[in-house]
């Protein structure tokens, strides 16, 4: 038998074998002495840091098979891990985490490549520019935690990881025997929007979760509502488990099939959904659920069966025995419905939701003149403490409008507004390209995608639509609404792929007269 040891090589020196249990042990027992220590005391954000750190590192072989996965479920994850600079969202950091994954699997492998959808790349890349150079003439972006002198770079940190995590969705393409698993995975993980508030009920034993998920408690959200009542707390986090349920039912059954009285619990889950959206006592969140509904109504051409008769009849007869009793519900729900001009709601509800209208209005009112001065070179997210500190005490003393500080702070409410006067008019331009390039994406797949992907194409379609019309007309932000749409256009692009040719319409075959066969 020939010897394995080379002509250089002592016999010795091979003859050294270390088993890998042994190598294991070495590494995972100090490891583990290590975690230990800095568990003895889980609450400190240094501990937090360096056990997440550990995990972190030995998830890699993990995230490496599995981050796209692990992006579809974290995307609707209400997680703020408090031990981490900034508290940035759990979905901007799993979107960064998957695109470097990704990246780094093309390298290795030239076979995995990318879906290519240049009418969605190139809007966005030119808004991504637009930022960068406002960012850059406005003074750079200031991150406070950082210790820089200026802030906003939160706001800036959030549209490029929404830009970078669109990529990340279109790294892999969703096998089609999974497309259910990863639609219900996308949007029932926004359900865990209730899980800070139910730590934060059950005491102690579970307040390490909020580390995690903050606790909506509804005080930060008061405004001046809490001056008219301070029973005017808005809970947020009912308004995103609703969506998170409504959501998934409409993506799974459709609205045809939510309405099948055969599957009564269906239409209770939706109701249950609803009823969410308005004990949060958000007015958006309502609105959006009636657009959403309207549009998924539309797209699925219910509109001409007979359902449009029928839910017309129920709808005129709840209102009918709901409307004279408005007032005894709970005073948040009053408030969710107070838009509507004909729903008699208590004066408190009533004041409640004109005081926020207010607001607004005599912020719209200051912002709108400053268009013209940054129409061009956008003013940027970056803000001077001094100047927020100042408009705050301001407002706070009556020598100013209640949203000085939101002014000052770029939080305009205001969809257009958060484009226009950051960005400026380009800004504006690249964001509606993107509309425009999205909805066409859309509705192609809604029109020539899979049918298997039919409902979920049509849901998709539908709540872009919704949110868009949201975003421009009543409330929205930038910054904060970014992920949302491009969210919706990533996931349908790894379950479609990249659009193709629209087919031709068939046409009948001639016969010997030279005019088509009538075809029944």
């Amino acid at each position: 038998m020939a010897s394995t040891t080379g002509p250089n090589q002592h016999p010795a020196a091979s003859a050294i074998s270390i088993p890998r249990t042994h190598l294991i042990m070495g590494l995972c027992l100090p490891l583990a002495v290590l975690l230990g220590y800095f568990l003895a005391q889980p609450l400190e954000a240094g501990s937090m840091a360096v056990v997440l750190l550990v995990i972190s590192v030995l998830s890699v072989p993990l995230l490496m098979k599995w981050h796209h996965p692990l992006l579809i479920l974290c995307w609707n994850v209400t997680a703020n891990p408090l031990f981490l600079p900034g508290r940035p969202a759990l979905w901007a950091l799993m979107g960064l985490t998957s695109l470097f994954f990704a990246i780094l699997g093309r390298a290795v492998n030239p076979h995995r490549r990318f879906i290519e959808v240049p009418s969605i790349t190139r809007p966005l890349l030119f808004l991504a520019a637009v930022v960068m150079t406002t960012a850059i003439l406005a003074g750079g972006i200031g991150f406070r935690f950082f210790g820089s002198e200026r802030y906003g770079g939160k706001s800036y940190f959030y549209i490029f990881a929404a830009i970078a995590s669109y990529f990340a969705f279109t790294s892999q393409r969703i096998p089609a025997h999974r497309a259910g698993l990863c639609v219900g995975m996308f949007f029932l993980s926004g359900l865990t929007a209730l899980i800070g508030n139910l730590a934060f009920a059950a005491g102690p034993p579970f307040s390490y979760l909020t580390a995690f998920f903050v606790p909506d408690t509804g005080i930060a959200k008061m405004g001046a509502n809490a001056i008219i009542s301070p029973e005017l707390v808005r809970l947020g986090t009912l308004s995103v488990a609703g969506a998170a349920i409504y959501s998934w039912l409409l993506t799974r059954h459709g609205l045809r099939g939510v309405l099948n009285l055969r599957r009564p619990w269906r239409l209770l889950l939706l109701l249950l959904a609803l009823g969410g959206c308005l004990i949060s006592g958000f007015r958006s969140s309502t609105i959006l659920f009636l657009l959403i509904f309207a549009c998924v109504f539309y797209f699925e051409g219910l509109y001409r069966t007979s359902l449009l008769p029928i839910l017309a009849s129920v709808a005129l007869i709840a209102g009918l025995l709901v409307l004279p009793r408005v007032e005894n519900l709970p005073i948040m729900v009053q408030r969710a419905l107070s838009f509507l001009p004909v729903v008699p709601v208590s004066p408190v509800a009533r004041e409640g939701a004109q005081a926020s209208t207010e607001w607004r209005v005599e912020m719209w009112k200051e912002a709108l003149p400053q268009v013209p001065k940054y129409l061009i070179k956008g003013k940027g997210y970056v803000i001077d403490p001094s100047d927020l500190f100042m408009a705050e005490v301001a407002a706070f003393h009556g020598f100013g409008i209640q949203a000085a500080g939101a002014l000052v702070a770029g939080d305009y409410h205001n969809g257009p507004l958060s484009l226009l006067i950051p960005f400026g008019i380009f800004g504006l331009l690249g964001f509606i390209w993107f509309l425009v390039a999205s909805l066409r994406l859309l509705y192609s797949h809604y029109r020539f995608g899979d049918p298997t992907l039919h409902r979920t194409n049509t849901f998709l379609l539908a709540a872009f639509v919704a949110k868009a019309l949201l975003f421009l007309v009543i409330f929205g932000g930038i910054s904060s609404d970014l992920y949302g749409f491009l969210g919706l256009v990533g996931l349908s692009v790894s379950l479609n792929g990249a659009p193709h040719a629209c087919p031709e319409p068939e046409t009948a075959p001639a016969t010997l007269t030279g005019f088509p066969e009538r075809v029944y």
